[in-house]
């Protein structure tokens, strides 16, 4: 699906996929982090994506499922994930981020790479 926001020059296209990466990346830029939860089977942990784009008119919410580090505060994370990924978005698609809905699923015990 794709949002249209309209201009006097014309209107611009943008796809609910590019939202969702630009979502992921941003979130990836948090220390202590991982999107979804590691280590689930291949089939499993693709059923739903971590990240998710709901689209009305111009403006987006988006819900993002991430772990932790073992030793990270969640909360802290959580809120540092809602502000990078609503700044990324507003800014590089000119859309408003109405809502970023963290949710905080796993703890990941002994992880070394972010993800």
């Amino acid at each position: 699906m794709e949002t249209s926001k309209r201009h006097t020059a014309g209107s611009i296209k943008v796809s609910e996929d590019v939202i969702v990466k630009i979502a992921e990346t941003a979130a990836r830029e948090i220390d202590g982090i991982f999107l979804g939860k590691k280590g689930l089977p291949a089939p499993i942990s693709k059923l739903r994506s971590p990240v998710r784009v709901k689209m009305l008119g111009e403006s987006a919410a988006i819900r993002l499922d991430i772990s932790v580090k073992d030793g990270v505060n969640a909360a802290a994370a959580a809120e540092s994930v809602q502000h990078s990924v609503k700044s990324a978005v507003q800014n590089m698609t000119g859309f408003t981020v109405t809502k970023v809905d963290v949710n905080v699923i796993g703890v990941e015990f002994g992880a070394s790479e972010k993800g």
